[in-house]
């Protein structure tokens, strides 16, 4: 009887395992993001980051974003307002309706680095989903 039982929870033990391995869930990598990112000179030293996401979605507003900027071979970050601002989405109040550009300042030519954890949400599959973003410009 104590044969009958052992057999019964291995085959259990695999066939739980079979199964969990065949219908493994898997998430998109946080690299993968529908947000587009520009920089726009506005004057010597001067510049805009915009970021931009496709219809029916939008960035929170009270989500915890976090963007930082470094430069690197010689570019200086001098100064940057990189708080999320604009105005609120007309159907959906908790997200923005369109992102207004930020503001920053740098020193000398180089390569600048984005580095950022941005919170959007898809209106059309009602979720929301982090996105790390690392993008490098030369300037």
């Amino acid at each position: 009887m104590k044969q009958i039982r052992f057999l019964f929870v291995i085959s259990l033990l695999g066939f739980a395992s079979s199964n969990f391995g065949t219908n493994e869930l898997t998430a998109d990598p946080l690299e993968t993001h529908p947000i587009e990112i520009s920089i726009k000179q506005k004057s010597p030293g001067k510049f805009e980051l915009e970021l931009f996401l496709p219809k029916d979605f939008g960035f929170q507003m009270e989500a915890p974003h976090r963007i930082f900027l470094s430069g690197t071979e010689g570019l200086k970050v001098l100064n940057a307002d990189l708080k999320l601002k604009g105005p609120v989405h007309h159907k959906k109040p908790e997200y923005f309706e369109y992102l207004k550009p930020l503001t920053f300042q740098v020193e000398g030519k180089g390569k600048l680095q984005l580095d950022a954890k941005l919170f959007y949400c898809n209106f059309v599959k009602n979720i929301c989903i982090p996105a790390k973003v690392n993008k490098s410009f030369s300037i």
